[in-house]
């Protein structure tokens, strides 16, 4: 009985600290786009607008942001932009994947978003506070 105590507490420990040591990692999401011909980086201000409010209204929690990122000092390509998505967890990303299928306004989102912008690659990290 003592054993099976001592476990349950050093596994509740060890939960502990793993959920601590994990209180300051978020997931970002980023995407490499570029606006469609006949488009504005103001189309994609407004479809991007949409996605953030339809996916914390669809996601519990929220707390799901987006940027979009231009070029300032460097070789910047006309209408070359990044979407950079930031989720408080994995999980909330998952969902957010999820949030759009067989939703009708989050297939329209979607469907916005497609026509103002072309996004060739896009990569997910793990970000640490520091």
């Amino acid at each position: 009985m003592k054993s099976n105590l001592l476990q349950l507490i050093t596994v509740s420990l060890a939960l502990s600290f793993c959920v601590t040591a994990n209180a300051d990692t978020s997931i970002t999401e980023v995407f490499t786009c570029q606006v469609k011909e006949g488009k504005t980086m103001d189309d994609v201000r407004a479809a991007n607008s949409k996605w953030v409010k339809f996916m914390n209204a669809n996601v519990d929690g929220g707390e799901i942001g987006s940027s979009i990122v231009t070029t300032v000092v460097g070789n910047a390509t006309d209408g070359h932009f990044l979407y950079v998505d930031t989720f408080p967890n994995l999980e909330a990303w998952a969902t957010a994947k999820k949030a759009t299928e067989g939703n009708d306004e989050g297939e329209a989102i979607d469907a916005e978003l497609a026509e103002v912008a072309d996004c060739s690659e896009n990569r997910l990290y793990s970000a640490e506070e520091s």
